[in-house]
């Protein structure tokens, strides 16, 4: 009698959960119908994180139930402060807001920058879809030909242009400064890497820091390249890139000026950036179904063959899935540096 009756609750049991489920299903189905979804982009139009919203926004929707339309909203400013704490505190928590920040924008919070008002680790993430290592490079007709005329010119510094302290640029230039005695005049306040494109072309600035795969995927480096406009001296992967084989790694450089090693230990924190790539969040106040459904959502779109033939023709490839689970332990850990890392890291950044 009593296996009889605790068969009877345990097959109620399971019947309970598979209705929640389906209810779950189908609520979230009817929030998202007739909704409209906004990727909030940390930078300007025309660069890889605004190009790789678009791709999603094309062909998310699809993947998500109720089919909600997704558009995509510039909020470039204060390498991309300002969209981040937008969707972490002013935007609807109801999974209709998304934020693709700066990779690097972590270092914000680790520094203890008083305009951060958001816990990167209570983001939560959807996924990326690409390592994205940096690059350092200078125009051709300037004196900075090398590494070494980097540290030489210290009356005249070179010019670097930057967005903001959490950009590719500012931390290329700042860990090559105090690792290897680099000196650079950072420019800063640039809405977006167009905008410092237009800078190193109308001289301006002369040298500028960027991830790799938009360096050899778009406009005007293609250009640039084939008319040997700028020349690569760093770049910050353990292993050189295949398109840069004779440009040295941050490694190799802190190997030959014997470059001290809590710095380092810093700049594996600094560019555990290039793990996050061109990442995709929600707020912390988003249910748990809906931020499952998104990334499920995202999953499926960069697996999508349309996708693919697009970011094919675009030269946004290669690419590949980190989800969001995996994203959320790395975003853990780089705020969860121990003292002597964080302080060094705030010293670097002058903070």
């Amino acid at each position: 009698m009593k296996r009889a009756i605790c068969r009877i609750f345990l097959v109620l049991l399971l019947a309970g959960f598979i209705v929640m489920s389906f209810a779950g299903q189908s609520a979230a189905k009817d929030f998202y119908e007739g909704k409209t979804i906004r990727i909030l982009v940390c930078c300007s139009p025309g660069g890889f994180y605004d190009r790789w919203a678009r791709l999603f926004a094309r062909h998310m929707g699809q993947y998500i139930p109720g089919k909600p339309d997704i558009i995509v909203q510039n909020m470039p400013g204060a390498g991309s402060l300002i969209a981040a704490n937008y969707v972490y505190n002013i935007a609807k928590q109801d999974g209709t807001a998304l934020v693709m920040p700066l990779a690097g924008l972590y270092l914000d919070q680790v520094v203890g920058r008083k305009e951060v008002r958001f816990d990167i680790a209570k983001f939560q993430w959807i996924g990326t879809q690409e390592v994205s290592h940096s690059v350092l490079f200078c125009r051709s007709d300037s004196k900075y030909k090398s590494i070494d005329d980097l540290i030489a010119n210290k009356k005249d510094p070179a010019r670097l242009g930057n967005s903001g302290t959490a950009g590719n640029s500012y931390l290329m230039g700042k860990i090559l400064e105090k690792g290897v005695g680099a000196n650079f005049n950072f420019v800063m306040g640039y809405p977006g890497g167009s905008e410092i494109d237009l800078a190193v072309e109308r001289g301006e600035v002369l040298c500028r820091g960027m991830t790799i795969p938009p360096h050899f995927g778009r406009e005007p480096y293609l250009t640039w390249h084939k008319n040997k406009f700028v020349r690569q001296l760093a770049q910050s992967g353990d292993e050189p890139d295949p398109r840069l084989k004779d440009v040295p790694t941050l490694s190799q450089l802190f190997d030959k000026y014997n470059a001290p090693k809590l710095v380092r230990s810093m700049a594996k924190v600094i560019f555990a950036s290039g793990d996050f790539g061109r990442p995709f969040a929600v707020a912390p106040g988003v249910p748990a179904d809906r931020v499952k459904m998104l990334r499920d959502a995202y999953a499926k779109t960069l697996a999508d063959p349309e996708l693919a033939a697009e970011a094919k023709k675009g030269r946004m490839v290669p690419y590949k899935l980190l989800r969001g689970e995996d994203l959320q332990k790395v975003a853990q850990s780089v705020v969860s540096q121990p003292k002597e890392v964080v302080d060094g890291v705030r010293g670097l950044l002058g903070r």
